[in-house]
């Protein structure tokens, strides 16, 4: 059966006459199909609500980075790389952000008045943005080279319903918060994206191609489904 940029799993039963779609706030898919329902017809109704499905694990962000509030603050925990670390804000001779020690220390310069949460946070995701264009474009060169593609160009944005795209003029985009993700997710969207390069779909070709390069991409595809509403600030 056709894979697609999400996992589910399907429950077929002899009572059930009619196809339906379920999302959990876990973004756990469940595909509810009658006994007798040809595969085929499994896959293009997954497809036909596959944007619902995409809109729907949003949603479901959304709802997670209400519960996990950020006060930009010293004690605060921020990922980098898939480990947590505490922000310390302290002041400094000139402004930057430098992680040490299990901390992001965010240093200012000294003033009347102490330096807000927005402006934190401001500071913060320019050096985040910074990471991620370093590690992303060093990853993207080493798998490209495996996959045997060359990207017109890789750039870092800020993506609200997606985690990259890959246009077909060969340009792939990445959201900067990725970079708050272990690094063998950062792989995995990174791979995801430059596999598009070749099969600019989700066909069993697309996916047999990743999985040559990350045999295990559906694992990863997973950690990133049930953890996405971590990676924020």
């Amino acid at each position: 059966m056709k894979e697609f940029d999400f996992s589910y799993q399907l429950r077929m039963s002899a009572r059930r006459k009619t196809l339906s779609i379920t999302v959990h706030p876990d973004n756990r898919v469940i595909v509810h199909a009658p006994a007798t329902c040809p595969k085929q017809s499994i896959a293009r109704f997954i497809e036909q609500k596959s944007d619902w499905v995409r809109k729907t694990f949003e949603a479901n962000l959304l709802k997670r980075r209400q519960v996990v509030e950020r006060k930009f603050k010293t004690g605060d925990t921020l990922p980098y790389l898939g480990k947590d670390h505490t922000l310390q804000v302290e002041q400094g001779h000139f402004p930057e952000v430098v992680c040490e020690n299990g901390r992001i220390c965010v240093r200012l310069p000294a003033r009347n008045a102490p330096p807000g949460p927005s402006e934190i946070k401001e500071r913060l995701k320019a050096w985040y943005v910074s990471c991620a264009l370093s590690v992303i474009r060093e990853k993207t060169a080493l798998y490209a080279a495996r996959i045997g593609v060359t990207p017109a160009r890789v750039t870092i944005k800020s993506l609200t319903s997606r985690w990259g795209s890959c246009s077909v003029s060969g340009r792939i985009s990445l959201a900067w918060n990725i970079i708050m993700a272990p690094e063998a997710i950062v792989d995995y969207l990174i791979v995801h994206e430059l596999c598009h390069l070749v099969h600019h779909n989700h066909s069993e070709q697309y996916w047999a191609l990743v999985a040559s390069i990350l045999p295990d991409h559906r694992q990863r595809r997973k950690w990133l489904r049930e953890n996405a509403g971590l990676l924020w600030l």
